[in-house]
């Protein structure tokens, strides 16, 4: 049982993941049906076991985290949208707000998007979205040294542009997406092929996951939330970096990491998307995902130092102090 502590603390990220998604489960279940229970608790599960063989296997974390992408990506857009019929994408939220329904996007804003941010941050779309998976695979291989930056105006105009087109559609078109199987499908292949389409030739002109960067409504919305987020890309080994930069060039978000460990802090860019493409890149093993920084560690020598810094101090105050009297 002495170990018992020491092997949760190993693992607490996993157990934390499933507990967050098993509860979701049931909470969507009490709701809905048992079947959003077996779908948060699949992915929950999933993500899970990739935690656990991250920790047992480090180097193939990304090997691990793209499986576990593309798996649960794969599986939401294949079984969920295409079979069920089911709309994920955002404009999907005022079509089903103007019918007075709720179905995916809704219940993937509540969840991804305002519940799970201040466990994980945007890691949602570094392990479970489908377009992000695309992206991940089809990123260009050499960083742009000028990236197109990410504007609020553009960001929050492109979510507002959204919002207008739906409840337009919803109101004025002939069907309501949300009320016909048929147009609600014809939406959900043209959107995800438009989302791939400009995602994909703004990365060649803009940098890396650009759609992601710079337009996606979904993190605009939980971005305001990543921030405080429990768990964050976190300096360990902090003394260990050489500023190679290394963890920069790795990240496709371009998210200054190296600055963060200099200044001893956890990444709190509110664009982070937990790809800890930054931890795989350090051949030091400076980063690792946490929920705090470590204690400042003090080794023996430390101490002692400390130790006679202290006395001598004391001594010297000592010595001040007599002075006067030494002169009587």
């Amino acid at each position: 049982m002495r170990h018992l502590p020491a092997f949760l603390n190993k693992y607490k990220i996993a157990i934390y993941t499933l507990f967050i998604f098993s509860m979701i489960g049931i909470v969507a279940m009490l709701y809905r049906d048992i079947r959003y229970f077996f779908l948060f608790f699949g992915i929950g599960l999933l993500d899970s076991i990739s935690r656990i063989l991250v920790v047992r296997y480090p180097k193939l974390l990304q090997f691990f985290r793209l499986t576990l992408l593309v798996l649960i990506g794969a599986s939401l857009f294949t079984g969920i949208c295409l079979i069920i019929g089911v709309n994920f994408q955002f404009i999907e939220i005022f079509f089903d707000l103007s019918a007075w329904v709720v179905t995916g996007a809704l219940i993937q804003l509540i969840v991804a998007r305002l519940i799970l941010p201040f466990f994980a941050g945007n890691a949602f779309c570094s392990r479970a979205c489908w377009n992000g998976a695309f992206f991940e695979f089809t990123n260009p291989k050499k960083k742009k040294m000028n990236p197109k930056k990410r504007s609020p105006l553009l960001a929050w105009g492109y979510l507002l542009f959204l919002v207008v087109l739906g409840f337009t559609v919803a109101f004025l078109s002939p069907v309501n997406p949300a009320e016909n199987q048929e147009v609600r499908m014809w939406w959900i292949i043209g959107e995800n092929i438009l989302i791939i389409f400009v995602g994909f030739f703004l990365s060649i002109s803009w940098g890396s996951r650009a759609y992601c960067r710079t337009l996606c409504p979904f993190i605009t919305i939980s971005s305001l939330i990543a921030p405080y987020s429990l768990l964050k890309i976190t300096p360990v080994a902090a003394d260990q970096c050489t500023s190679c930069n290394a963890c920069n060039n790795a990240c496709p978000m371009y998210i200054d990491v190296l600055q963060a460990v200099k200044d001893r802090k956890r990444v709190n860019d509110s664009m982070c998307i937990l790809c800890e493409r930054c931890v795989s890149s350090c051949k030091l093993n400076v980063l690792k995902v946490a929920t705090k920084m470590p204690k400042p560690h003090y080794n023996q020598e430390t101490k002692l130092s400390s130790k006679r810094i202290e006395f001598t101090y004391l001594n010297f105050t000592n010595d001040e102090a007599n002075a006067p009297n030494k002169l009587l």
